[in-house]
């Protein structure tokens, strides 16, 4: 794995997103994933990929979170918000 990056957080599983995810978990990393809706996340948890309730659930798992999401203030909640990456628990 390059860098020492073995564990990567996919937040974001819409059209583009879950493509991009499911070619990480391809590539052999272990894949912790969140959307807002679980639906989008089920064919990456059947392959394999983690999933997590939140965003902030997500965060201490992973050497490196990717985000797409679709306007700022998603990215400002996916980070900032109550239960966001920044609030991991």
């Amino acid at each position: 794995m390059p860098h020492g990056i073995s564990s990567v957080g996919f937040i974001g599983l819409g059209i583009m997103g879950r493509h991009m995810a499911g070619h990480i978990l391809a590539g052999g990393y272990k894949l912790h994933i969140y959307n807002r809706s679980r639906g989008n996340a089920q064919p990456l948890i059947e392959k394999g990929a983690v999933w997590h309730d939140s965003a902030g659930a997500l965060a201490p798992h992973c050497d490196v979170i990717v985000t797409v999401v679709g306007y700022p203030a998603d990215v400002e909640q996916v980070y900032l918000g109550s239960d966001g990456a920044g609030h991991q628990g």
